[in-house]
């Protein structure tokens, strides 16, 4: 598990849970561009047979008590009433690595979908998370050609904390259905594992700066112009960086 997800955790994973909502956001078109590209055109082609009008991520935004302090979100919209139940949200997402963030305002609470709690069974973001990483084996890995991404992530976790049956809005069980990933990233071919090598790779890069096992050093202005003038971009470059995150990641 992640540091700052742990961190977080200890802080208040044992908040009980008040609602647990469904967000959506389509992935920007740069990545699709990218990924049609690699694929000659076939990623779209097969996004349209899908179905599919965009390509989402999927997280789940998650209302928890605050015994700390006021609802710094309630305080935001202006909605907050001295009544209400002090309350902070975190939006919980697996992109490389799973998440555990403070939303922003407004993007992020534009398309949610209600996730009923069962009545009379308190949950806690601990018990959310164990639960599902209990028996989902790919809870902590993510792998698009396999279909373990974001959605399927965000699908178990409902699924196996027995919150499905509590749906009965069909837009919901719609939008938490996921999407091929595994038939788009076939389009790519013999290219497809540049997906997961990427993923890996920022999986990687995220652990070794995130959860502090390096620090960066303040670069020099003569480095920082051989950076712009520098191809840092070639295939030996990029091997490079990527043994030595390797090599970082052994020690």
């Amino acid at each position: 598990m992640p540091v700052r997800v742990r961190q977080l955790l200890e802080k208040v994973g044992d908040e009980p849970i008040i609602k647990i909502q469904l967000g959506r956001t389509p992935v920007q078109d740069l990545p699709i561009k990218i990924l049609d590209f690699l694929s000659d055109s076939k990623f779209s082609d097969k996004q349209l047979e899908l179905g599919y009008d965009e390509i989402y991520h999927n997280y789940l935004l998650i209302t928890i008590q605050n015994s700390n302090g006021p609802n710094v979100l309630q305080h935001i919209l202006g909605t907050v009433a001295h009544s209400t139940t002090a309350s902070t949200i975190l939006k919980l997402e697996k992109a490389h690595r799973i998440a555990l963030t403070y939303p922003t305002i407004p993007d992020e609470l534009l398309s949610v979908y209600d996730i009923p709690l069962t009545p009379n069974k308190p949950l806690t973001l601990n018990r959310l998370i164990s639960t599902a990483s209990n028996v989902d084996k790919n809870f902590y890995n993510y792998n698009a050609a396999e279909n373990n991404m974001c959605q399927t992530f965000v699908e178990n976790i409902v699924d196996i904390n027995d919150l499905t049956r509590n749906i009965t809005d069909q837009a919901t069980l719609n939008a938490l259905k996921p999407q091929d990933a595994k038939a788009l990233i076939a389009t790519l071919g013999s290219r497809s594992n540049i997906v997961k090598a990427a993923t890996d790779l920022g999986a990687k890069f995220d652990k070794l700066v995130f959860d502090r096992k390096i620090k960066w050093k303040n670069s020099s202005p003569k480095e920082l112009d051989l950076l712009r003038n520098g191809d840092i971009a070639d295939s030996e470059s990029t091997g490079t960086v990527y043994e030595a995150i390797l090599q970082l990641e052994r020690n």
